[in-house]
């Protein structure tokens, strides 16, 4: 089985539709997304009217929760605080039903999805580092856990004996006695330093997980943010990928 994995679109269409072009050639059975359909950015419901449509899989994150009632939004910060009540009165009725029926953790095809991470899910909490798999490990089973929510691509691999490597987010061969947590990074805000979106592709039977970077007309939804009241930070740091 081939996979086609993203996280954190955030109502970015530009970089959706990009990214829509990118994979046309990826040879894929399944399309899977991570969470974080929206936020941020200023067209949520053509980024959510093309998931509902075409992606297999489909979990919840904070912010799509957060649009819909589902989670405490006390803690964003006031950028992401605007971003979400505005969202809110923008959202068509199907697309605020479509994000009220989605998970935040899933177990399909003996994989574990999840936003952001198997310990706690519904806190919210990131997983960015070696320290953050230690616990992260053992709350779950599978050989592969796929997440996003921290914006910033990883690996993590546990060995037999419990010790933890990281890898450079690029392409890494599976091993039959190791277990990982791959963050796929952000389509819609990336936040390592680099504004080029990131996806995976994970072959199942070959057992590959390749990275993908692209680039995209961020400009264009810079501009949008600004022509919809949203926070200027929110354009300012596309450009950076920070």
């Amino acid at each position: 089985m081939r996979y086609i994995i993203f996280s954190d679109v955030h109502s970015n269409l530009e970089s959706l539709r990009a990214f829509i072009q990118v994979t046309e050639d990826i040879d894929h059975d399944k399309k899977v997304c991570l969470g974080d359909l929206v936020g941020y950015n200023a067209d949520p419901n053509p980024v959510l009217n093309w998931i509902r449509k075409n992606v297999d899989i489909v979990l919840g994150g904070n912010h799509d929760y957060a649009v819909v009632g589902k989670t405490d939004i006390s803690y964003f910060n006031p950028h992401a605080y605007h971003a979400c009540l505005w969202t809110r009165k923008e959202l068509t009725k199907t697309n605020k039903e479509f994000l009220l029926k989605l998970s935040f953790e899933k177990e399909e095809d003996g994989i574990h999805w999840v936003h952001s991470s198997p310990f706690e899910p519904e806190e919210w909490h990131y997983v960015n580092s070696i320290r953050d798999g230690k616990i992260n490990f053992e709350h779950f089973s599978s050989q592969v856990c796929f997440l996003g929510h921290s914006h910033q691509p990883l690996i993590l691999e546990q060995d037999g004996k419990g010790k933890i490597k990281e890898y450079s987010p690029t392409k890494l061969k599976l091993k039959a006695n190791r277990r990982y947590i791959v963050n796929v990074g952000s389509l819609g805000q990336p936040r390592d330093g680099n504004p080029d979106p990131s996806f995976v592709v994970f072959d199942s039977d070959a057992g590959t997980i390749k990275f993908h970077r692209y680039e995209y007309d961020f400009e264009s939804t810079a501009q949008k943010i600004r022509d919809n009241g949203l926070p200027s930070p929110l354009a300012e740091r596309l450009g950076y990928g920070m």
